[in-house]
């Protein structure tokens, strides 16, 4: 299998005001991440609002990112959610769509227990899509499925052809080291947590999946420059500023709240979060307007 070898952003799913998909701003997102340097994008994950997406609504999300992006972008299919027969249903489109890779998260209802429940469950949605690469979406800090990676890609080694790699977005480096050898390094292991970005890279990561790539690309990409050329302070001046918008997306209910209405003020306006989500109102908007002026966030954010 492929690796994507690159920075992977998780975009948010536009939508209208009546909370409805706005597809057509697709194509503008897509130049927009591609004109940033970005090199894949992760979607109908949870920056994307999957689990809120009906079957049909995350099909066409997935069809408007292919067919915006051509081989320009490398696109993650999200399957993720509690029903496995809609999961597989997902995946088989992606991969009929022409997606690079399908990816999928244990369910937070009723979730797996035991290693053996998770590896079953990977292997049911790789098996709807044998021709390209899925990727496990390890975020226990979402949905509070926590068990051993190093496990299951000891097994998904033996049982699962197309098993390309975890997306690790949790804060635990002891294991995210440990996962880099399982099979002589066969696994791609993708940074999530951009908050730690930087420690990543002290464990030969060099690229991953963000959901502040959105928003300021250049950051993580600096990072990776700085310390390549041994200028260590440089990348820790960077990762403090990823740092300080990070504190900003917290205050205002994170990234998928805050972070998707901040895409309005670089030229992308995605419109209302889905219920239960609560959106941004007007004067949280020009608050959180009025702290990013104040950090320096429009002096480095994408354009």
């Amino acid at each position: 299998m492929n690796k994507i070898n690159g920075f992977v952003a998780a975009p948010f799913t536009p939508m209208q005001s009546d909370g409805e998909l706005n597809l057509e701003l697709i194509p503008d997102y897509a130049d927009f991440l591609i004109r940033n340097g970005i090199d894949g994008a992760f979607i109908c994950g949870s920056s994307g609002e999957g689990a809120l997406l009906n079957v049909e609504e995350r099909k066409s999300v997935a069809e408007a990112w292919i067919e915006a992006t051509g081989n320009d972008l490398k696109v993650i299919v999200h399957t993720g959610g509690t029903n496995l027969k809609d999961q597989k249903i997902l995946a088989s489109h992606a991969q009929e769509t022409g997606a690079y890779a399908i990816s999928a998260m244990a369910p937070a209802f009723l979730p797996p227990r035991r290693n053996t429940e998770l590896v079953d469950f990977c292997k049911a949605v790789a098996m709807a899509a044998p021709g390209i690469p899925f990727y496990y979406y390890h975020i226990p800090p979402l949905n509070g499925v926590n068990l051993s990676v190093v496990d299951l890609l000891k097994s998904a080694d033996k049982e699962i052809p197309s098993f390309g790699g975890v997306k690790f977005t949790d804060l635990n480096m002891y294991e995210y080291e440990q996962c880099r050898f399982i099979a002589d390094g066969k696994f791609e292991m993708l940074w999530g947590a951009d908050e730690m970005f930087f420690d990543s890279v002290a464990y030969n990561n060099h690229g991953g999946v963000g959901g502040t790539y959105n928003h300021c690309f250049s950051l993580y990409k600096g990072i990776v420059e700085a310390l390549e050329g041994d200028d260590v302070e440089l990348a820790r001046k960077l990762q403090h500023s990823s740092h300080q918008f990070i504190n900003v997306l917290g205050k205002y209910r994170g990234n998928i709240v805050c972070g998707k209405r901040i895409m309005k003020f670089m030229g992308l306006d995605l419109g209302p979060n889905r219920l239960p989500l609560q959106s941004i109102t007007d004067e949280e908007e020009n608050e959180i307007k009025n702290e990013l002026e104040a950090l320096g966030f429009f002096e480095f954010c994408n354009k």
